[in-house]
């Protein structure tokens, strides 16, 4: 493995981005995976927003996202129609934050930092463009191995206090970001029972 460069998506990038979030997100139904049409979208109109991480010509990790407006308080039903409608991406470069959608970093190379560089080149765009901050939508993988002992709630609770470790959430928290609330079935994740918590990173300016 070589030094870890990175860019921003581009039109020769959307394969195999797709490809990684296909691999590193078995459990998601292909109805909800960004496809090689959804980032070549993305590339088109906001690739600013797109961190990409190779390995030479290899892609081992990515971050999605968008500007738009978000009131926590009256989400869309699902992450879906938040990102996108009929005519294809919400992006509004008017947009008050930013909005995460997909991380993933090829299983061959995680705990090497690149999460961490993927987040804070996005807190770069936000920052860069004075939003108000970045919200994401976090799958909670740890909770499988718990959700017979307590509920959803508990789990978090333990996680935000460091007393249980979940292999995404805590990354998160470790980013600064704080978690604002749960969302039941906000997209599929059967692993944590169709749960994710909505997190925040507020920008200083």
């Amino acid at each position: 493995m070589g030094d870890t460069t990175y860019t921003t998506i581009t039109p020769s990038l959307c394969k195999p981005v797709a490809d990684l979030l296909l691999a590193c997100f078995p459990e998601i139904p292909l109805s909800e995976q960004y496809g090689v049409h959804d980032m070549e979208e993305i590339a088109e109109i906001f690739p600013e927003g797109t961190i990409v991480a190779l390995d030479g010509q290899r892609v081992v990790g990515v971050g999605t996202g968008i500007f738009v407006d978000v009131d926590p308080d009256n989400l869309p039903p699902t992450e879906g129609e938040l990102l996108d409608d009929e005519n294809g991406s919400l992006h509004d470069m008017n947009g008050s934050y930013y909005f995460g959608g997909a991380l993933a970093v090829d299983a061959a190379y995680r705990n090497q930092g690149i999460a961490r560089q993927i987040y804070n080149r996005r807190k770069d765009v936000v920052t860069r463009h004075k939003k108000e901050g970045f919200y994401a939508a976090s799958i909670l993988p740890g909770y499988a191995d718990h959700k017979n002992e307590m509920d959803i709630h508990n789990y978090v609770d333990k996680v935000v206090a460091g007393e249980l470790f979940d292999p995404i959430l805590s990354v998160q928290l470790r980013n600064d970001f704080c978690v604002v609330k749960l969302l039941k079935e906000f997209f599929t994740s059967p692993i944590s029972d169709n749960w994710s918590a909505l997190i925040f990173w507020r920008n200083s300016f």
